[in-house]
């Protein structure tokens, strides 16, 4: 099955991926690791609340279409997390020839995740196990106010993980700043 989609944008009203810099803050919506936990419940063929929930974030998940046009004149760049932070957040530095760092214990978990994070394994499904397809922006830290008041008046989770860097690449780091590896590098469509 192929979809293609076709539309139009205002002039200069387009989020496209570049545009972040350094200094910039670094948001997500909502919570990460939903989904993947949701294919391996599937899996598994867990059951149980915890299971379901999960499994319906996989199934119907709920684009971020409002908070994606209430971000334009806010947001520097944007994009949408399909294949994993890591992989998503990667090409939104790509295109802005930056890098970022991102403090993992920042990343918005639901419960149902939270109850199962510990190992690397874990952490491996929230930072690259895709599908979530939440929104991964950046902005300037002088958006601040407006972001959260944004995120509130429209019932829209977001939270701040990290910062735009001059040095191109992902640095993962812990809440003391120490570097993490990273932990996968999310899903490659070329490599399966």
């Amino acid at each position: 099955v192929t979809v293609q989609a076709l539309g139009e944008v205002r002039s200069g009203a387009a989020l496209t991926r570049a545009g972040a810099c350094p200094g910039d803050d670094v948001y997500v919506s909502g919570c990460l690791g939903d989904a993947a936990f949701g294919l391996a419940a599937l899996q598994d063929g867990e059951r149980g609340d915890d299971a379901e929930l999960l499994r319906r974030r996989l199934d119907y998940p709920e684009p971020r279409c409002t908070l994606g046009r209430g971000l334009v004149g806010l947001a520097s760049a944007a994009i949408d997390i399909s294949d994993g932070l890591l992989a998503d957040l990667g090409h939104l530095l790509r295109a802005g020839g930056v890098g970022a760092r991102v403090e993992r214990d920042r990343i918005p978990l639901s419960p149902a995740v939270a109850s199962r994070t510990g190992g690397e394994g874990t952490w491996r499904a929230v930072l690259a196990g895709g599908d979530d397809y939440e929104l991964c922006f950046t902005a300037p830290s002088s958006a601040r106010g407006r972001i959260a008041e944004l995120a509130r008046d429209l019932g829209e989770p977001v939270t701040r993980i990290g910062m735009i860097e001059a040095e191109p690449g992902l640095r993962l780091c812990d809440a003391a700043g120490l570097r993490l590896p990273l932990p996968g590098e999310g899903y490659d469509h070329f490599n399966g």
